[in-house]
């Protein structure tokens, strides 16, 4: 009986110098060194919209405004989208506002030059959105660093306006990392 004991005893010293052994062979395989210069530099996103030559993050679309509108009446303006970062992004309308109870009708069409979106024709390019002005929402679009698109706004007064309503529209964006 004390025969098996000593066997068990040498096993536990074996395991015990293998683990040692596996411990001081990793430390001869690790090495480690330092580069200099080495800058990384994140890049960035950044969206604005308004006229030909003057966008901002905040713009203020002055010309998408129909006094006195009747039941069928639009008004229609090109809108500017310029990628301002030093990345590739997507970009879309991510929702759109209204603070007031109007039946507002929105169409939203990519065009390729402010002529194809005329004041008082249809705008020519590819229908992005076409809807109620507060479900506005369109599919993202790629835009690479420093590019600029065109899109042109729709907006037609539905049925039965309330007389003497206005309202203020607010149209969001949303930019991502393409």
């Amino acid at each position: 009986m004390a025969t098996h004991h000593r066997w068990a005893l040498a096993a536990v010293a074996v395991a015990g110098v293998s683990v040692l052994s596996v411990q001081q062979t990793g430390a001869l395989w690790s090495d480690s060194a330092s580069l200099d210069g080495t800058t990384l530099t994140s890049g960035s996103l950044g969206i604005e919209v308004g006229a030909s030559g003057a966008t901002s993050s905040a713009y203020t679309f002055v010309d998408l405004t129909g006094p006195n509108m009747m039941s069928g009446d639009y008004v229609q303006r090109p809108l500017h989208v310029l990628n301002t970062g030093s990345t590739a992004m997507q970009y879309r309308l991510e929702s759109a506002t209204l603070d007031a109870d109007l039946p507002l009708q929105l169409q939203v069409t990519a065009v390729s030059s402010e002529a194809e979106c005329p004041a008082s024709e249809d705008a020519v390019g590819d229908d992005l959105y076409s809807g109620s002005l507060t479900d506005a929402t369109t599919s993202y679009r790629a835009l690479s660093s420093g590019a600029s698109e065109i899109l042109c706004f729709r907006v037609t007064m539905g049925e039965n306006p309330t007389a003497g309503e206005q309202g203020t529209a607010t149209f969001t964006f949303q930019g991502t990392q393409s």
